[in-house]
C-alpha cells in the first residue's frame, strides 16, 4: 500500500514538472512581448530573431532587455522593448543581421501611442500652462484642448517618445504604450544573401563582429561581477 502511494505521488509531480516544462517549451502559444521598432510579426520574429544581442548592445537608451525563461523558451534571449525609453535613433534596426528587425525608414516606424496622465499634468492640473509635449512633437499628434490642455491624436501618434523626454513632471506626465505597433511579415524574396536596407544613412558606425563581441563579453562579466565595473584592481 505504502509502494502504491509513493508510485502515485511521484506521478504526480513527474506529471506537474512535465506540464511546466511542456508550457515553456510551445512556440505556438509564446507570449507576445513588446519588439523593438520595425520588427516583423511576432510569428516571423520569432523564426528569424538569432538571440545574438546585438540589438540590445547597439541601443544607447537601454531601452531593450532581453526576456527571461519565464516568458517563455520561444521568446528567451529575445529583445522585449521598454517603449518609453526608446528614442528612435534605429540603432537597433541597424545592428540587427538577420531581418528580424525591417531595415526601414524612420518615417515608416510606429510602436505605439502616448497617453498623458492627467492627474500628474501640470497643464490638466491647472498649476502651469505646460505646452512642452506639444510644442516638441513633429508629428503634430498633440492638440491643445481649449487652448490649454493636451491630448493626444491616436491616430497621427507614432510613439517616438519625444514627448516623454520633454516632459518636466516627475513622475513624468505622459508614457508611450506599446499598443497596434506597425509590424511587418517576412519578405518573400530578399535581395542576394542580405535584408533590404532602408533605414538611411548610419548616425553612428557600427563595430565589427570582433570589437562587438570583446564588449559582449566585458558587460557579462561586469554583469555578473566577473570583473570590477570601475576598472580597480
Amino acid at each position: 500500500m505504502e509502494n502504491s502511494r509513493r508510485k502515485f505521488l511521484h506521478f504526480l509531480a513527474s506529471a506537474a514538472i512535465s506540464g511546466s516544462f511542456y508550457g515553456l517549451l510551445k512556440t505556438g502559444d509564446a507570449k507576445a512581448l513588446p519588439r523593438p521598432p520595425a520588427s516583423l510579426v511576432e510569428d516571423d520574429f520569432l523564426k528569424s530573431c538569432a538571440r545574438c544581442y546585438r540589438c540590445i548592445d547597439a541601443c544607447p537608451a537601454g531601452a531593450l532587455q532581453p526576456a527571461s525563461i519565464l516568458d517563455g523558451m520561444a521568446n528567451f534571449g529575445t529583445p522585449v522593448l521598454d517603449p518609453s525609453k526608446c528614442i528612435f535613433c534605429m540603432e537597433c534596426v541597424r545592428a540587427c543581421p538577420t531581418g528580424a528587425i525591417r531595415k526601414i525608414p524612420k518615417e515608416e516606424v510606429d510602436i505605439g501611442n502616448a497617453v498623458i496622465e492627467k492627474e500628474t499634468c501640470l497643464a490638466w492640473q491647472k498649476k502651469k500652462r505646460c505646452k512642452d509635449c506639444y510644442r516638441v512633437c513633429k508629428e503634430k499628434a498633440i492638440k491643445l484642448k481649449k487652448r490649454r490642455f493636451p491630448v493626444v491624436i491616436a491616430e497621427r501618434c507614432n510613439g517616438c517618445g519625444a514627448c516623454v523626454r520633454r516632459c518636466p513632471t516627475e513622475p513624468l506626465s505622459i508614457r508611450v504604450v506599446y499598443e497596434d505597433p506597425q509590424r511587418r511579415p517576412a519578405p518573400e524574396k530578399r535581395i542576394a544573401v542580405r535584408p533590404e536596407d532602408r533605414v538611411g544613412p548610419y548616425e553612428f558606425p557600427q563595430d565589427d563582429f570582433k570589437t562587438w563581441f570583446g564588449k559582449r563579453l566585458e558587460k557579462i562579466s561586469a554583469n555578473h561581477g566577473l570583473v570590477d565595473q570601475k576598472g580597480e584592481d
